[in-house]
């Protein structure tokens, strides 16, 4: 258990050195060239901003470990697997999530829940990677119950297995609302993903609903 939680520590600390250099090169002037777009301000008051990052950001933490340590023998194995099992327990648990968020990012969007619930997180409609954590409390929730209840159907899974996933699946929520270009080659797969969530946000709600890959708006006929 010990070695779990430092992992997850571990992700949390590189998670929010990231979440704080990709928001200060949104906001650099030094940066300014790489920014998606300036035209659309974010509808939200700085206070507000900072109360319900901040609180999402709790809000992840505690849930996170909580549900991990309540259900830790159901969701992780701490026996020696080979890395081959390590890494299709990881893509199964991504796979899952992907589709299962689609269809809840996709059903946010239906009009009895979008303006009270997911309406919260659309006020950024030109997003930098802070606004990964505006979220309404039971949208926040409901993509972690997501990604333990993935985890539950591959699991118990190596901790290493779940390492890969949890870093995946907050790594790239913050990621794809930087709102600017990543113009290096080997991040071109990145730089899809941020423009294609961009369009979502900005352009297009009824467009790009997944967020790990694009496969499940291809599939459906939402990809834009």
């Amino acid at each position: 258990m010990t070695t779990f939680y430092a992992v997850i520590f571990a992700i949390f600390a590189f998670d929010t050195a990231l979440l704080v250099g990709l928001a200060w090169a949104y906001h650099s002037p030094r940066f300014a060239e790489a920014r998606i777009s300036t035209k659309v301000k974010t509808k939200i008051k700085p206070r507000a901003r900072v109360m319900k990052i901040v609180s999402s950001s709790l809000i992840s933490l505690v849930m996170v470990l909580g549900a991990t340590y309540l259900l830790f023998d159901r969701l992780i194995a701490t026996a020696a697997v080979p890395w081959t099992t390590v890494a299709f327990q990881a893509a199964g648990i991504l796979v899952i999530y992907d589709f299962a968020y689609y269809f809840f990012h996709r059903g946010m969007h239906h009009k009895r829940v979008m303006k009270p619930v997911h309406g919260v997180h659309h006020r950024a409609r030109n997003p930098s990677a802070l606004e990964s954590f505006y979220l309404h409390p039971l949208e926040l929730l409901g993509g972690l119950l997501l990604l333990l209840t993935a985890t539950a159907i591959v699991g118990p899974v190596h901790t290493y297995a779940f390492g890969i996933a949890f870093f995946a699946y907050s790594t790239l929520n913050i990621v794809i609302h930087a709102g600017i270009r990543m113009r290096h080659p080997l991040l071109r797969p990145i730089d899809f993903l941020v423009r294609k969530h961009h369009v979502h946000h900005m352009d297009d709600f009824g467009k790009n609903y997944s967020s790990l890959t694009p496969l499940p708006d291809l599939l459906f006929g939402t990809a834009g």
